[in-house]
């Protein structure tokens, strides 16, 4: 109870497919290769991972432009 992991009546709050649900999010949120979860999480293939959180993958395009901006800035 003291970790927080079981409610007032001793029931669990979380159960292994959230705490998957969290580590995937997180990662991805994060910034971790969407294949290299889809690996961790022992799907068959990327596009299961894609399919279910795909939505959780920082935006690509906000990344290009940053990363194009710099290394146009540092080369003038």
């Amino acid at each position: 109870m003291a970790a927080g992991l079981v409610d007032a009546e001793g029931k669990p709050k979380y159960h292994p497919h959230s705490l998957r649900h969290f580590f995937a999010s997180t990662a991805l949120a994060a910034g971790i290769p969407i294949h290299e979860v889809s690996r961790w999480l022992g799907h068959r293939s990327v596009k299961t991972t894609v399919d279910i959180y795909g939505h959780l993958v920082p935006e690509p395009w906000g990344r290009c432009r940053d990363i194009v901006q710099s290394a146009l800035t540092s080369a003038v």
